[in-house]
Parts: structure tokens; sequence; C-alpha cells
């Protein structure tokens, strides 16, 4: 503890959240267990903005894998240090994309989303130096319709009465940290880190692939995406993360497990809904094997029971 708030220090053990534990309250009242998850997931909200407004953070750091629930969770704690006082801009690294042609490519010639040298550093570096120099600068939106930066800008202001959130997969990377040298930093790692076990501590639903469900029905629900498509990407995603996050989460002054106790029951009926639209042939067979057996040891719940604000909103089908 430290000024009367928990630090949320990244810890390579996972979790687990032990499923008998909860299971008969979850099928005979599955809201008690939603308002309870979502309830964790605030406290971590407040107890980071206690930390940044304590310690007189001025510029916030957020990364995590793909599926981790970064972009809400910079949301959220954009909202709540406005909800106290506080002017806040967020920026997102993805706006500092290079055109396609313009990306590096894996070995294999798929051209490789996962490297920072996929960014505009150039660009970000004397846009950041502008605002902070100036007061106020004009950013980049990327169009990932057609994969480059739109016409359009938007103008941020920066004051030494504000706070700048910077959210993408490389955000702890030093490169983009070093635009903000002599400015009081947080580094906020957020990640799914706990697994679904039974009593013996086996594993039901590991945090790596309740991620890549998240993903799957993400890239179902929003992109049109199939299931086979997704495994495809995936496994870039994996060999980016080994490369180009994992080594800088330990530099994280705080972490946030982003898991929800009810997210297998919630996410049950439509995984596989979307495995079921994977060709019987895949290459990926294995994958979806292993999420049915996952999944056979959860029943369903209504997404109506979900709060609206809800992190988990990101990965469902609208209402």
């Amino acid at each position: 503890m430290k000024g009367g708030f928990l630090l949320l220090k990244y810890n390579p053990i996972l979790d687990q959240i032990v499923v008998p534990s909860f299971a008969l309250e979850m099928e005979e009242n599955p809201s008690a267990i939603v308002q309870k998850a979502e309830d964790a997931y605030h406290q971590k909200i407040q107890q980071v903005c206690d930390y940044i407004l304590q310690e007189g953070r001025l510029m916030i750091f957020i990364t995590g894998p793909s599926a981790s629930g970064k972009t809400t969770t910079s949301q959220r704690i954009a909202q709540e240090l406005t909800r106290r006082g506080k002017h806040v801009s967020s920026i997102s690294l993805d706006n500092f994309y290079k055109c396609a042609a313009e990306l590096p490519r894996w070995k294999d010639g798929y051209q490789n989303y996962e490297s920072i040298e996929g960014l505009d550093l150039d660009h970000f570096n004397k846009t950041v130096s502008t605002l902070l120099k100036e007061g106020k600068a004009q950013f980049p939106i990327f169009d990932f319709s057609v994969n480059q930066r739109a016409s359009q800008t938007i103008e941020l202001r920066f004051d030494q009465d504000s706070l700048l959130i910077f959210e993408g997969i490389h955000a702890l990377h030093p490169w983009i940290s070093q635009a903000m040298e002599g400015y009081p930093c947080v580094k906020i790692y957020i990640s799914v880190h706990s697994n679904f076990v039974d009593t013996s501590g086996q594993i039901l639903l590991s945090a790596r692939d309740l991620r890549l469900t998240r993903r799957i029905l993400r890239d179902f629900t929003y992109r049109d995406t199939t299931a086979d498509e997704t495994f495809q990407m995936w496994d870039y995603v994996m060999m980016g993360e080994e490369l180009y996050i994992r080594p800088y989460r330990q530099y994280a002054d705080l972490h946030i497990d982003s898991a929800h106790l009810y997210e297998p029951y919630l996410y049950h009926d439509e995984i596989l809904r979307a495995l079921a639209s994977s060709n019987h042939n895949s290459t990926y067979g294995a994958a979806i094997e292993r999420l049915h057996h996952a999944y056979s040891y959860f029943t369903s719940i209504s997404p109506s029971l979900i709060p609206q604000d809800s992190l988990i909103r990101e990965f469902m089908k609208p209402e």
C-alpha cells in the first residue's frame, strides 16, 4: 500500500479464477456475479486515477496485447479523471500508422501491423513536440477502411493543468516516451491475466484463449471476419507480442487485469456460433477443438445482464 491505495504492479504469474466457487451463484443469480465483476473493474480504475493524481503524473501511457480492453480502459480512465475536474486529451497511436504500402513485412511477405516501425514516428514526435511547446497541435486521424491517413485532423490542446493519455500496443516503447522527456509519466499495462480453473487448478479456459475469444467475437461482429481469418491474424499477433510488447511490460508502473468473472458464460453461445462458420477442413482445427472443449465447461447467460458502459461491450454484439 502507498498513499492509501493498492499499487497494481505486474506479476508474470497469472491469477486463477476458480469456477466451481461461484458456479452455483452464477446459475441462481447471475446478475450478482456480473455486478461483482463490474464493481471490481471499476475499483481498479479508481485506484489507477488515485495514483495518477496523488503522484502528479501528467503523461499516461497505456498499452496491452490485442483484445486486452486497453481502448475502453483508456476511455474509462479519461472519464474518471474528467469527473474529478481534470482536462484530459487522449491520443491513439493507431492514428500514426503508415499507409499499407509503407508497412514492414514479416519474412513470409505478410504485412506486419505489429511492429513499431509501422508507425510514423517522425510525424508523432513532431506533432507531440508542437503540442508541448505551443500548447496546441493538429493530430492525424487514420482511416482504416482505406489504410491511409485521412485528410481531416483533430486539434488537441495542452497546458500544465492538462493530462495526456497515449494508448496503443507500443505505448511503453521508449521511442514513444522520449518525446515527453521531463514530464512526470505513468505507464500502465492492461491484459487478461487470469486463467479459469477447476478446484484442482486444471485450466478450463486460459487467459490467452479468453483473449482469443474476445478477438474472434469482435472481428466476427464488427469487421465481418471469419474465425479462420482471425486465427490467421492471431498467429502474427502472438509473434508481435513476443517481439514488441512483452519486453516492455516490466517497465509498467501499474497493471490492470481486465478479466471479468462472467465472461465465459456470456461468450458461450456467440463463440460457438462464430466457430461454426469455420471451414470443416480448417488448418486451425486444433484451436477450434480446444475452444469447443473449453466452453463445454460453461453455460450461457443473457447479454441483457451486462451494463451498457461495461468494458465487455467492446466485444459484444450491439443490442
